[in-house]
């Protein structure tokens, strides 16, 4: 499991996530994806225990004096980095959960050398999209014409040292 990264946001701390977390995970996916099934079918309702073990890696958690509180699948593509699955315990959310799990994605993108993170937003769920345009994504092209749009954040660049 990585060193924690502690977020400045009212106590949470962010993690990699290890073996012990796939519970937690799962829990967190249900309880934030759940109230939109009867609207459309949310993907991360179809994630097993099996498909996190074997993402294990590129799990991000975040916790609240020690209760996983959030959860967000992060991973290097094609030059960039994307994510996913950004999900906050509905009864824990405007506590910083997300805004810290996407900090630590930022983080990690910046490490690794990447100018931009990507993320396929459904169009029907405004509170998302107000969600990571406060943040700096703006939207790039339609992902999923009808449903998702692709939207990005510049990264950047490094300071220039001799």
């Amino acid at each position: 499991m990585d060193d924690p990264v502690r977020a400045a946001v009212r106590g949470v701390v962010v993690a990699g996530a290890d073996e012990a977390d796939i519970p937690g995970i799962l829990a967190v996916l249900a309880a934030a994806y759940a109230p939109y099934a009867g609207e459309f079918r949310p993907t991360a309702l179809g994630r097993t225990a099996e498909a996190v073990r074997r993402e294990l890696s590129q799990w991000l958690v975040a916790r609240i004096g020690g209760r996983l509180a959030g959860c967000v699948l992060q991973y290097p593509e094609d030059g960039s980095y994307t994510l996913c699955f950004l999900a906050t315990e509905p009864a824990l959310r405007g506590r910083g959960v997300g805004s810290s799990l996407v900090d630590a994605v930022v983080g990690r993108a910046a490490a690794a050398g990447c100018r931009e993170i990507r993320i396929a937003l459904r169009t029907t769920l405004a509170a998302n999209t107000a969600f990571f345009t406060r943040r700096g994504f703006r939207r790039v092209a339609p992902f999923r014409p009808g449903t998702h749009d692709l939207y990005e954040l510049k990264l950047e660049a490094e300071p220039w040292a001799p």
